[in-house]
């Protein structure tokens, strides 16, 4: 169960960290008897030992967090593992341990939960959406490993919006926007509902503070009317209960902040218009009872038959299960009424935590996505199809898409029941029965009709899929199908199988194009410096790519229109736009050519005297990085953009390097840091100096020649009085907020 735990505050708890372990202890305990105490005892320990120099913005110690995680994680009758995982959870990504480190002392199941929930932030990518977008993907794929580390996450995530306002708004309207968009129907898919809830009010708080105050007041004042509503209908209900021997529990409750706010928004309504801002949920002990007690509700009541759900019959793809009926009362109150059994009450709010707690009982076995958990199904198809999304930006649309769609559920000849987004085709239900099947799918019968691939479908129907083995995928389907499997697979048909057939439609696609541009002068004569522009080594593949879809005609046409080539300017001023175009150095040679656009890549900034590798870029030339460079790494196995680059040593350039100094906090230490500066003939571009508990750290932005002046540089400052580390570093700086 996810109450609001208040902050254990270790300063505040005892006078020393043994007492401050066992006051946690104990109050760990009180929640759940069944926990491992040495183990909880251990990672506190660790915790503590690894954050006790580190305050969180609000001024509480850092530990504070991962212990009101530990707590939430503790309150959902979580294993111990798991509560040990949340205590260390942000020591990866805040202190200087390692993954290692956490393995050689808890073992690697903790280290892998912990692991996965670590933002990435070693690899520097192009903005901050791809790094959410890596850190998502890597948090999906260590869920297939082990479904804990995304509740670990949640409750991370929801201590963190429980102190928000500590932080700069700029950083409260970040966290709390992508709260609502990608965590809150995360929460929602996974179907855990009281998690959901939660997130979503307290962004809705943050982020429209006004209208969140105006629906509070409008709940408290309304609270008389609400409850007499509740119990016009739960009373009598509750008698005929006792009549029938049937056991039940039956509670009211309102809707919550961000569900009031949103029905208001989408239906255009005040307050006052919205009818179903109640709901009075039926707990019983069996299916039959369920329906048994629904039967009683219409007798009672009369129901609004287009508005009953049998989600028992047909669940939701992230293992909700209950009926849902609402109901008029006589004076013209209008009700939901929710159904269910205890387990599914418990699926409902705490969904895969539930899951995990009934499959694995008391904490054995392993918590790894099998093929028999229906309930998970979504989260597997997402996983699968991720593999086929190479561009982080790209993926973090579809995930975003994905989690939002609302659902419709189809059925097969057989009677077996699929879930599909609204707005699905024909050919995403073949897709999600079999993908042989979707890739020679030509049509369906739909309720007894036949429907074209391109066929919307709706709830209830029965699909029968049309099919013929010489049917093939072609780029057009791309825009019939909504679904991401069915996206991917389509994509994976035709980077394989489908290859030479994509080249040749890109070489029509081409010629067609290029005929409408009149060009003056061959398109060969064009092709190096295109490719240069676009990003690809060959000419086959730019039409393999364009035959795809995945570089659109128009980015082609464009470098044209742009350039303005034409067969009637001199063959000298051509030449001359291709030069100014490809951006000609002389700091770089590539293959031993240096007639290419080069730049230097920023997130290692490779001096003369590195070891230095090329890549291709799209649209940007060669990106340049040390060999060395974590993101050098994250190509190395892509031969096709990889290429051959070495220093001009005739080259006379400044470069930019990044330095940081780390030392104890005297008078005259940054005289003496900058004079080393200056002495070795670098220009200091610009500096920060941050002080705290007696510690400076320095930073510097250099210009230098080549490494040998670094090394001299780095080699005089260690020897200044006091300085412990000097380090050359990236051009930016990621400051944690406790997770």
């Amino acid at each position: 169960m996810v109450t609001r735990t208040e902050s254990m505050q270790p300063h505040t708890l005892a006078s020393s960290l043994d007492d401050s372990v066992e006051v946690f202890l104990k109050r760990i305990l009180e929640i759940n008897a069944k926990v491992n105490g040495e183990l909880i005892r251990d990672a506190y320990r660790f915790s503590w030992n690894a954050h006790r120099d580190q305050v969180r913005k609000s001024g509480e110690p850092f530990l504070a967090h991962p212990i009101a995680v530990a707590l939430i994680l503790a309150e959902q009758q979580l294993d111990s593992v798991t509560i040990a995982a949340g205590l260390l959870h942000d020591v990866l990504e805040d202190t200087p341990f390692r993954r290692e480190d956490i393995r050689d002392a808890f073992g690697e199941e903790i280290a892998l939960l912990v692991d996965g929930v670590t933002k990435i932030r070693t690899f520097q990518m192009k903005s901050r959406q791809e790094r959410q977008a890596e850190t998502f993907r890597k948090m999906l794929l260590s869920m297939a490993q082990d479904l804990r580390v995304i509740i670990i996450k949640f409750a991370d995530r929801l201590h963190n919006l429980r102190t928000l306002n500590y932080l700069p708004p700029e950083r409260i309207k970040d966290i709390a926007t992508e709260t609502l968009d990608i965590y809150a129907p995360l929460a929602h898919r996974l179907g855990m509902a009281r998690i959901k809830w939660e997130l979503e009010d307290l962004a809705f708080k943050y982020l429209y503070p006004h209208r969140y105050k105006t629906i509070v007041s409008r709940i408290v004042e309304s609270r008389h009317d609400r409850e007499t509503v509740i119990d016009r209908f739960a009373v009598p209900l509750r008698r005929r209960l006792e009549t029938e021997k049937l056991e039940a529990t039956v509670v009211g409750r309102p809707k919550h902040f961000y569900s009031i706010y949103r029905k208001m928004e989408q239906r255009n309504k005040p307050f006052e218009e919205i009818y179903d801002l109640l709901a009075i949920r039926v707990i019983t002990r069996s299916i039959a009872d369920c329906y048994h007690i629904l039967g009683i509700i219409h007798s009672l009541w009369k129901p609004i038959t287009d508005r009953f759900k049998d989600y028992i019959a047909t669940p939701k793809s992230n293992g909700y299960q209950s009926l849902h009926t609402t109901v008029v009362g006589t004076e013209g109150n209008i009700i939901e009424m929710q159904i269910r059994t205890w387990e599914m009450n418990q699926i409902a709010e705490d969904g895969i935590a539930a899951h995990w707690l009934y499959k694995n009982g008391d904490g054995g076995g392993t918590s790894q996505l099998t093929k028999d958990d229906h309930a998970l199904t979504w989260l597997k198809n997402l996983i699968e199809w991720q593999k086929d999304l190479t561009d982080s930006n790209e993926f973090l649309e579809f995930f975003k898409i994905d989690l939002f769609h609302a659902e419709i559920f189809v059925f097969t000849p057989k009677g077996d029941l699929i879930s599909l987004p609204k707005g699905a085709t024909v050919l995403d239900f073949a897709f999600a029965v079999h993908t042989d099947l979707g890739l020679h799918c030509i049509g369906a019968k739909v309720d007894g009709k036949i429907e074209p691939i391109h066929a919307v479908l709706r709830s209830g129907s029965t699909v029968e899929v049309l099919h013929l083995a010489s049917k093939k995928p072609s780029i057009n389907w791309l825009r019939e199908v909504k679904t991401p499997k069915a996206r991917s697979a389509v994509r994976r048909w035709l980077k394989s199988t489908g290859r030479q057939e994509s080249i040749e439609l890109g070489k029509k696609i081409v010629r067609t194009r290029l005929k409408k541009l009149h060009l003056h002068s061959s398109f060969t004569d064009h092709v190096p410096a295109l490719l240069q522009h676009l990003g690809v080594n060959s000419l086959e593949r730019l039409y393999e790519l364009i035959g795809t879809g995945e570089i659109p005609m128009g980015r082609v046409t464009q470098y044209f229109e742009v350039k303005k080539v034409r067969q009637s300017v001199s063959s000298r001023v051509v030449s001359s736009l291709v030069d100014t175009f490809t951006g000609r150095k002389r700091e770089v040679l590539v293959g031993n050519n240096d007639n290419l656009m080069v730049r230097f890549a920023r997130c290692c900034n490779p001096v003369p005297g590195d070891s230095i590798v090329g890549f291709v870029t799209h649209g940007r030339g060669i990106s340049v990085h040390r060999t060395d460079c974590s993101n050098a790494a994250l190509f190395a196995g892509d031969e096709e953009r990889t290429i051959r680059v070495n220093w001009d040593t005739g080259a006379k350039k400044r470069y930019l390097v990044f330095l940081e100094i780390q030392a104890s906090d005297r008078a005259g230490l940054l005289h003496d840091c900058t004079s080393v500066l200056s002495d070795a003939g670098a220009n200091v571009v610009e500096g920060t100096i941050h002080t705290e508990n007696e510690r400076v750290h320095n930073r510097f932005k250099i210009e230098i020649v080549n490494r040998n002046q670094l090394r001299q540089i780095i080699r005089k400052l260690e020897r200044i009085k006091g300085v412990t580390n000097v380090s050359r570093t990236r051009d930016y700086d990621q400051l944690a907020d406790g997770g």
